[in-house]
């Protein structure tokens, strides 16, 4: 079934296209048709194969044939071939982009009184993969050529509307023809000004002027159609950009009868040319990461800043797909699809990471703008921002703000966030959890024998055994000075927190040498408070171990109370444990 629905949709697609280029024939033949039915000479419009397009009523009267019966005929049927075809004429003007306008020479013309010999004119129709062909008597010249020319009248209409102008320079006499467009792109009256081919090069900007001259010399030379960009200089001392697209016309015998072409007023191109490369200037150069990508997510260009950040070549990221942006801060982003999310809306902004070869993931801040080309399709501008430097400041600024700055230890501030946390996840589950304070002793005089600095160490130190010595969900804390404070969850069994206690107590059992007397010891005393699922708070948690801890301290070094919540007693699994700590470790 799905063979056959996309073989369904193939055929469907085909036949629209075929439809479409159809009505698209259509439309150029009844362009053609109007234009060819005026003209003086019999004409034909003949595909590459010799198939006959069209031919206008002159021609069907020349053959006394109705129009249907010609379009069955080939052309050789009409005008007969040498034995070489019709010359290397023939390919030039089916080849690509061929502007081309020259003779067949003389051919003989097969029609209702017989054969005939004609000079058979050929103009090249790129854009419809056409020739167009003239046939009129050698004794007629066609010394009208500037009113009844055919190319005169397919540039005159529909291309005038486009803004392009058509001339007819004839070079026995000189006469310089243009086109009302022509007249509007050089700023000059029809019914004042007479054009000549040197009214015309005084109007060439002056620093063109030498080089347009040696150009239509050396191209004129070649009789090849040519095209040729100047400036021109307007009445009103505008200066508009101009291309020039020359035809060349020559008799039979080679000689130049006309030129004729078209002209172009490209000023305001060449100012959108110039903004496009000032825009591409200051995307290439931008120390912001651009990338655009189709309506499929594959990207179509990538500039410098964004190889750079990612450290990879352009090549490399034109071939990557879009996976190699990750899910950043944003956790609307995460485990969705980039292009469904630019579906839902126009715009996106928010925090990615880009992946790097060798590196950590960049992050970056992500602008995204859905936009839509002149074809109807849509393509998203990515615009990344390296956010590295705010992040590792934000990440110092929330190391200030919640650790202590000396020992790396959660500070006052985060320890109180995650005891109300961890007070309401007991409640919930129905899990008891201890409080923990303990107080340094022999600190003090470590700071005044030994200096700050070794108090500092001993800290540290101290910080760091803590943290070993508690289990993964716990929290050790700097609560202030020498204080400490630890955060025991799930610790209802007395023998389980004896046991902790019993590894805590070892922790902040150190010594510091002195020179030329004994170490100084270093202990703590404890003050111990749990919490059963009751509606105690925080704040008289806190105050029920700070209270045990003062009357441990006050009981002497290393010993450690208990505050069970009605009152205060010496914690039996560890009083008077200092010895059972084990031999202090040395600083």
């Amino acid at each position: 079934m799905q063979i056959l629905a996309v073989v369904t949709v193939t055929v469907t697609v085909t036949v629209l296209v075929v439809a479409a280029w159809a009505l698209w024939c259509a439309r150029q033949l009844r362009r053609h048709r109007r234009w060819l039915d005026g003209a003086a000479d019999p004409v034909l419009l003949v595909e590459r194969n010799g198939r006959i397009r069209f031919a206008n009523r002159q021609l069907c009267q020349l053959l006394d044939l109705p129009a249907a019966e010609v379009r069955r005929l080939r052309l050789e049927q009409i005008v007969l071939p040498d034995s070489d075809g019709y010359g290397p004429v023939w390919a030039t003007l089916f080849s690509r982009h061929s502007r081309f306008v020259g003779s067949l020479g003389l051919r003989q013309v097969r029609y209702r009184a017989g054969l005939e010999r004609m000079v058979i004119d050929a103009a090249a129709l790129p854009e419809d993969a056409l020739v167009l062909l003239t046939l009129r008597p050698p004794s007629r010249q066609n010394t009208d050529q500037p009113h009844h020319y055919l190319a005169q009248k397919l540039l005159q209409t529909a291309e005038a509307d486009a803004g392009i102008g058509s001339w007819v320079l004839q070079m026995a006499s000189g006469r310089l023809d243009w086109s009302r467009e022509v007249h509007r792109i050089f700023g000059t009256d029809p019914a004042t000004f007479r054009a000549t081919e040197s009214a015309y090069f005084e109007r060439v900007h002056p620093a063109d002027r030498a080089r347009v001259r040696a150009e239509l010399d050396t191209k004129m030379a070649l009789q090849q159609p040519f095209d040729i960009e100047y400036r021109i200089i307007r009445p009103d001392g505008d200066i508009r950009d101009l291309l020039e697209r020359n035809h060349i016309h020559c008799l039979p015998d080679g000689t130049i009868d006309h030129l004729w072409g078209t002209v172009i007023d490209m000023t305001q191109h060449k100012q959108l040319q110039r903004q496009l490369q000032l825009a591409q200037l200051a995307v290439e150069h931008s120390s912001e990461a651009v990338a655009i990508a189709d309506g499929d997510m594959r990207w179509l260009y990538v500039n410098p800043a964004l190889c750079r950040i990612a450290g990879r070549d352009e090549a490399a990221l034109l071939a990557a797909p879009p996976s190699f942006l990750l899910p950043g801060a944003d956790t609307a982003l995460r485990g969705r699809d980039l292009l469904s999310l630019l579906g839902e809306r126009h715009h996106w902004q928010g925090e990615l990471r880009i992946a790097r070869r060798g590196s950590m993931p960049l992050p970056v801040l992500a602008s995204v703008s859905r936009v839509q080309d002149t074809g109807g399709g849509a393509e998203t501008v990515w615009v990344f921002t390296d956010i590295s430097r705010i992040k590792e400041s934000e990440r110092q600024l929330q190391s200030l703000a919640f650790f202590d700055g000396l020992t790396g230890l959660a500070n006052r501030t985060l320890f109180n966030e995650q005891l109300e946390r961890a007070l309401q996840a007991s409640r919930a589950a129905g899990t008891p959890l201890a409080l923990v304070f303990a107080d340094l002793n022999g600190f003090k005089q470590v700071n005044d024998r030994l200096g700050h600095q070794a108090g500092d160490e001993v800290l540290c130190r101290i910080a760091t055994r803590l943290s070993r010595a508690v289990r993964s969900g716990d929290l050790v804390g700097r609560w202030g000075g020498d204080e400490f404070a630890i955060l025991l969850p799930a610790c209802g069994d007395a023998a389980v927190l004896a046991a902790l206690l019993q590894r805590l107590q070892q922790a902040v059992s150190i010594t510091c040498p002195q020179p030329a007397a004994a170490p100084l010891a270093v202990g703590a005393s404890f003050g111990v408070a749990c919490f059963h699922g009751d509606a105690l708070t925080a704040t008289a948690l806190l105050a029920q171990a700070d209270q045990a801890m003062y009357r441990a301290k006050s009981q002497g070094g290393g010993a450690v109370w208990l505050h069970d919540g009605q009152g205060l007693q010496p914690f039996a699994a560890t009083a008077g444990s200092e010895a059972a700590s084990g031999q202090p470790a040395a600083l």
